[in-house]
This record gives C-alpha cells, structure tokens and sequence, in this order.
C-alpha cells in the first residue's frame, strides 16, 4: 500500500459531524456512541472512525485502501480489520446478515453508507444523568490495589482521629466512552504529559503478570512499553517532561523501582526492595523527586513506608515517620504544586481499617484526614485542596470527592471505578471501570467446552432454543440489563431489548421459536414479560403476584414460582388469567404436558401433578437450597454445586432414579450458581463460568468537579 495521504485522526473525524440521525439510531461522535428505541450501544474507535468516513463519503462509497489509509495507517495486521469494523458496525445497527440495510459491500471495490441520515441541529450530546444499577457478584480481590491485601499497620494510641466531614449532594459521572477493551485486567492508567497518550498496566487473559501498554486517546492504538514474561510490571509514574517513566518491577529475584525512557524502553534501577511488595510510585510535579512504597534493608523494623528519591542523585530520604511498630503506608499522589503527598496508611487483622493522610514534602507534617474502608480503589488529586478516592461500600466501589480542608465529601455517582487519573486542564477523567466478565460456555457430549457469545460484559442466566441454534441470555453492559440472543455456531448475535433500573433473569423460549419469557425485578418487584424474537417488543404478563421467578413454557400456558401473601408457590397461566396451583415448592422444570419438576425451601426435588396436585420426592438437598443451577432432562438431574464465588464450580449428573452422580466439568474458575439449559436433542449443556476479570479503561470528557 501507498503512504497513506492523510494521517489518521479520529479527533477530528469526530468534530466534522455533530449528532446524526440514522433511522432508528442517533449517534453521538463525541461520545461514540449510537441511541435508539432499543437502547444504547458503544461503539470501539476503529468501529466509530469507520462508520464516520463512510459517513462523510456519502453516496460515492469508500474503497478497503482508503478505509485503511483514513483509519490504520499503517498500523494494521492484514486488511482482515476492515471486515471486523464491518462485522462490528453491523452488529451495533442490529443488521442481519446479507441484509445490507444500513452497509452495502461494493464488490471488489469497498463499501457505501446507504441508510437515511441527517445531522441533528441542536441535539445533546451529554448523556442523561443516570445512576446504573450495580454487579451483585464480583471478585473484589482481582479489583483492589495488591498494597490493600497486605496491610499490615497499627495506628499509634495517642493519634487522634479526626471525624469525616459532613457529606454533600452527589456528582453525577455520565457519558463514559471506552478507551480499552482487551479481555483482562486494566488498571492504574496515567497520562503522559504534552500527548494524546496513557500508559497503563494490564494483565491479560493468557498470562499472570502484568505488564505496561500505552493506548492513544485518539483512536485506541495500543503500543508495549514494559512488556517482559515473568515479570510483573506496574504502578506506573510519567515525569512531567513526559520522556520517563517509573513503575515497579517484580520478579522471583525481588523487588525494584525503575526508570526508563518511554521510548527507548531501557529500565535503570533506581532503588530495591527488601520485601517483594506491589507499590505504586509517583513523580513530583517538577520531575525532581519520586515517591513510592518501599521496605528498606537498613531499618530495624523492615517496616513499608513512603520514601522520597532525589533524581539527580539518587538519594533518598523517609517521608512519613508516625507510624507504629507495624505499620504500613502506601500509595502515594503528589498534589499539584509538589508541597503535599496523600497516601493511605492501614492497620492488620482484626480492624482492616485504612486511612487516608497528607504528608508535607519539607516539614513531614502528617494530618489524617478521613477513615475508608479496607478496600480502597486509589485516589488522584483535582488540585491542592480537593481527591477523589474510590472505596468499597456495600458490596460495590463507590467514587468520591474530599475537600482536604472542611474535610467534606461528595458522592460521584457512576458505574464502579478504581484508579482514578484526572486532567484538569482538559477537563478530562479516566478510570478504570470494573466488570465481572461472565462468559456462557457449551458443554458437548465429548467433554469440550465452546464460549457462547463472548464479551468482555458479564453474560449470563442462557437458554437454549428449541431448535438448540440459539441462545438467549442476559448481558450487563454500561451498568444495565440487556437481552440478547447469538448463534451457537458462529458468531451472530443480536441485541433485543434493555431495561433500565431492573434487575433480568430467565429467559424462556417458546416451543415456536419466536418469543421469550423473562423476569424483570425492579423497586416495585419482580414482574413478568415476553419479548418477542424478531421485534424485541417487551410486553408485561398481567399477574397478581408480588414476585415472580424462573418462568417456563408448557404448551402455550406458562409457569413460574409466584409469591403472594401467603408464601411461595407455583403459578399457571395464559391470555386468560394465572392462578396458584401449589404452596411452598418454586423454580419449576416441566417434564411433560401435566407434570413438572420444584423445589422447596429445603432444596427438596419433587415431581408435581398438574393435574391433581400430588407430588412424588425424588432427591434430597440439592446444593444451595435448590437456588444453584439445576434442571432435569430424560429421566437426569444435571446440578452445579460449589458455584459460590471462590470456590472451584461443578457440574454434575444424577439418574432421578438413585445411583452416585457423575461429574461432567470441572471449571479452572468458578462456575456461576445460575440457570443452565440442557439440550434436548444434542445433550449439550449451556452454563455460565467466571473468567479472569475484563476491566476496561473509559474516559469522562469535560468533567468538571464546581
């Protein structure tokens, strides 16, 4: 290929077009993003800058060449990127294949933008203010600071502990657009001063340490910058020249603290740790100094506490001081002038307790300022008088802002964040936004296991079609609940419809194929919907039950465990009306026209008659009270046990007749207690499993903390 003619910018891609109308969609360039009906879909850099150049193109189309000059560059592996973009593209507008409605491929040529579209005068671009519902389950320990793990302080006696500040009316973070989106752990981002660059730790799916990338802003190109096998590199620093770069480096033969270029990529070691201990460094405004954690050899009590080292000669002087003989002090932030450094100082077992403190650089003055939970996400400063921290409280990472003074804070409401890094003068905030990453996985009848609809969002709760072609399945993404369908072979997948603010389970095909069956659990309860396959229409079923669950088809009646006044029990119904058929079993799993399969609260499995109301035992104490994953299928019961997050999950198989379960997969991570779904005609087996967490980078653009 040529030398491109222009050098691709999607900046200014972005800032040719302003809120475009496109049938049902309107995309926002600003903030990536495409809103329609049906909800809201992020579009990746590559995806965005495509759908813009062919935007501009208008009716004469765009050649591969020029998509990959105006796009790429250079920098691509094979022109096989354009087909991804298209497939993205395509996906994120709902396209069918060979449909064509919105992409048309011009043969041996490229590819035209036929959809009607128009900009829309005046349209906000802002995302609406919005608090997301947040993840139930979650490996908080792949989320922390490593530092948090190994607390291990005791606060001097005669400290006085200052109150926390009265607490404010909340910031409200909305707009997010995506900066990263590998499958692994993204963390602890830093912008790179006088650039469009940031350098960030990651620690991908296929290996155990991390390492440093830098990723641009403009258009989501990754480069390496610290990248060696067996070695943990992280808690990255950049000097305000933005040529250096400091971070951590840990190995089997210890601990060190290294410099290096950026772009020359040579580390010099400018101190080493008597303890292998994950710190994170920081640089002074000026680029003189270095602050980190660090256990120095020479001291009596090995205790790890924040050191400043002086970069012209290497020397290095204790900053904190009031510490007990356990003490521990970490992650320390420069404020903007240099005068003060934040850091976090914790205390062992049985407390787990954190604060948060202000060193002066000249002085060693310490103040405490506020008490956080032992689960701290890092902090950054705003400017000299203001942080933002992210913490856990109840059972979820909370963002907020302290005024150092009044010790005031004020709640950021967003999606859950760790590692805050902010621009002030770009107004410009990123974080590193926390998932779950729940994957569907395909058991066959040979053992293998196939990923179903993979994302970096959490997939969750699937069922097979009847035809066993398809799964539908819940997906968390942007903080809501969305349903969604895929192929279970190949890699079709389509979106149905999102609710907002609500909580959405078991999905249910039709024995027709063409619409579903769902709970929605809301403020005002769980309710019951169909969703209709090709549409994505949600209607509500109409019933009197304050809470429904696990809704089944039989026939063109439904089923679901339905809860009244009177307790738990099992529901039927149709276009005609529900009623309660039985008291005290749910999570019905029907068997044939007239007979079903519950659970009471014991985790006793019954057979229930539709027809008279009697019911047969047929196993005891099925694992969690009967509420894991289980159905049964031609005459088994296929069961998870051990599906509590932390522990190794199970899959196992029993005859309903009697006889010792069978183990069919045992997963490397914890398999997920939820719904799975046995094919009827292949003996596949659809269930959901924890990966190695996917948390992605996102940027808030013109933030503003006033």
């Amino acid at each position: 290929m040529t030398e491109p003619k222009v050098k691709p910018d999607l900046r200014a891609a972005r800032g040719r077009r302003g809120a475009t109308r496109i049938g049902e969609w309107t995309l926002y360039p600003d903030l990536g993003v495409l809103r329609g009906t049906s909800g809201e879909v992020r579009l990746n850099p590559k995806a965005l800058h495509v759908l813009l150049v062919l935007l501009d193109a208008g009716d004469k189309g765009v050649s591969r060449n020029d998509l990959l000059d105006q796009v790429w560059g250079h920098n691509y592996p094979s022109d096989g990127v354009i087909s991804r973009a298209m497939a993205d593209l395509r996906a994120a507008f709902g396209e069918k294949a060979g449909e064509q409605r919105y992409i048309r491929t011009l043969p041996k040529f490229g590819y035209q933008f036929v959809a009607d579209h128009r900009e829309v005068q005046g349209e906000p671009s802002v995302a609406a203010s919005r608090v997301p519902a947040t993840h139930l389950e979650r490996y908080k320990h792949h989320y922390l600071l490593g530092a948090v793990a190994l607390l291990a302080s005791i606060l001097l006696p005669q400290l006085i502990r200052m109150p926390d500040g009265p607490i404010s009316s909340a910031v409200i973070l909305s707009g997010a657009r995506p900066l990263t989106s590998a499958p692994g752990l993204e963390h602890q981002p830093r912008l790179v001063p006088g650039s469009d660059w940031v350098v960030h730790a990651v620690q991908r799916r296929d290996r155990s340490d991390w390492d440093l990338f830098r990723v641009s802003l403009d258009d989501g190109t990754l480069q390496p910058v610290a990248v060696t096998p067996d070695v943990t590199e992280h808690g990255p620093a950049i000097s305000p020249s933005g040529d250096e770069l400091a971070y951590v480096r840990l190995s089997e033969g210890g601990c060190d603290v290294v410099v290096q270029s950026i772009t020359l990529g040579v580390p010099d070691v400018i101190t080493r740790c008597t303890q292998k201990f994950p710190t994170l460094v920081d640089w002074s405004p000026v680029g003189n100094q270095l602050a980190y954690t660090i256990a120095q050899r020479d001291e009596a009590d090995s205790l790890r506490r924040i050191y400043l080292v002086d970069r012209v000669n290497y020397t290095s002087r204790r900053l904190t001081d009031a510490v007990s003989p356990t003490g521990t002090d970490f992650y320390p932030r420069f404020s903007p002038s240099g005068n003060k450094v934040a850091f976090l100082r914790g205390e062992p077992q049985p407390d787990h307790r954190v604060t948060m403190w202000t060193v002066d650089v000249e002085s060693h003055v310490e103040r405490q300022l506020i008490d956080v939970p032992a689960q701290v996400g890092g902090m950054a400063w705003l400017d000299d008088q203001r942080l933002i921290y992210s913490v856990s409280e109840a059972g979820r990472m909370r963002g907020w802002l302290l005024n150092i003074d009044s010790l005031q804070k004020t709640s950021i409401e967003s999606p859950e964040f760790v590692h805050p890094e902010f621009d002030a003068e770009r107004e410009l905030l990123i974080v590193a936004e926390l998932r779950n990453d729940l994957d569907l996985t395909l058991l066959s009848t040979d053992g293998t296991t196939t990923s179903v609809g993979q994302s970096t969002s959490d997939d969750h709760h699937g069922s097979l079609s009847p035809d066993e072609n398809w799964v539908a399945f819940i997906s968390r993404r942007s903080g809501f609940d969305e349903l969604w369908i895929a192929a279970t072979e190949g890699n079709a997948v389509r979106q149905l419809t999102r609710f907002e603010g609500a909580t959405v389970r078991y999905p249910d095909w039709h024995a027709d194929g063409r619409k579903l069956l769902v709970t929605v659990q809301a403020e005002t309860g769980e309710r019951l919907y169909s969703v209709d396959i090709v549409s994505g229409a949600a209607t509500e079923v109409a019933t009197p039950f304050t809470d429904i669950t696990t809704p089944r088809w039989i026939s063109n009646d439904w089923l679901a465990g339905c809860r009244d006044e009177s307790g738990w029990g099992i529901c039927v119904g149709n276009d005609n009306g529900v009623e309660k058929v039985a008291d005290g079993f749910y999570r019905p799993n029907p068997s044939g026209p007239d007979e079903i399969y519950v659970v009471d609260d014991a985790g006793t499995l019954f057979r229930l008659s539709l027809a008279d109301g009697s019911t047969t035992k047929i196993l005891d104490g099925l694992p969690g009270n009967g509420r894991y994953g289980w159905e049964v299928a031609d005459g088994k019961l296929f069961f998870l046990a051990g599906g509590e997050t932390g522990n190794t999950g199970r899959l196992l198989k029993v005859d309903i007749t009697g006889g010792e379960p069978e183990l069919l997969l045992v997963s490397p991570m914890p398999v997920a207690d939820m719904a799975i779904s046995v094919g009827k005609q292949s003996g596949t087996i659809l269930l959901t499993v924890f990966q190695l967490s996917s948390d992605d980078l996102v940027i808030y653009d013109n933030v503003s903390f006033e």
